[in-house]
């Protein structure tokens, strides 16, 4: 497993989850993309577009400090070691649409927005890639702190018109491969006593 693959599987779930949302309420010639959202990588209309745009740090950060980890070896032993504690991510994502008319790409937005907020929560089979622990769950937040500004700011950058847009981020984790050697822990002692006469 390659866990640094993780962003890029992030991208590919919501891509499917978009996708199988669209086809699953007959919108079956609809693209679903996550290319930088710019006319000339718009190849098929109508699209929808899950764009990464950045990656941050979770508020909540703190120093990692190691946690005592138990394993169980083959022959039915435990192993202790100490592991660094995960690092949370957030990452962030544009949602914009791109239709033949307003009135279809207003239909598109509506779609798009109601299937994530549907998705609060992927875990298991609905994660795609190999980057996820059984135990993982990408939590899908709408960003609340994104207004017009931030949507007027990232559609100058691309030197493109604005577009009807809505974001999102993902809570992700990151597993620190650094472990300590194993942990020997003192299971008794033994003491004796030397009686000179």
């Amino acid at each position: 497993m390659a866990q640094f693959e993780v962003i890029r599987d992030i991208g590919e779930t919501i891509k499917e989850i978009l996708k199988d949302s669209f086809e699953t309420n007959g919108f079956t010639t609809v693209h679903i993309s996550t290319e930088k959202p710019k006319k000339d990588n718009i190849k098929n209309l109508p699209t929808v577009n899950a764009y990464l745009y950045h990656v941050s740090f979770a508020p909540n950060y703190r120093e990692r400090s190691e946690n005592l980890v138990s394993e169980y070896t083959e022959d039915g032993g435990i192993v202790e070691f100490y592991k660094a504690a995960p690092v949370y991510f957030y990452a962030h994502l544009i949602i914009n649409v791109w239709g033949n008319t307003p009135s279809e790409e207003n239909l598109l937005m509506g779609l798009a927005i109601k299937t994530l907020l549907d998705k609060p929560m992927v875990t298991g089979e609905e994660l795609s890639g190999n980057s996820f622990y059984p135990d993982d769950q990408l939590n899908i937040y709408p960003n609340l702190q994104a207004d017009y500004n931030d949507t007027l700011s990232f559609w100058r950058s691309l030197n493109e018109e604005v577009r009807p847009s809505m974001y999102y981020h993902v809570k992700f984790r990151i597993e620190s491969d650094r472990v300590s050697r194993p942990v020997r822990r003192v299971l008794g002692k033994e003491f004796a006593v030397d009686r000179k006469p």
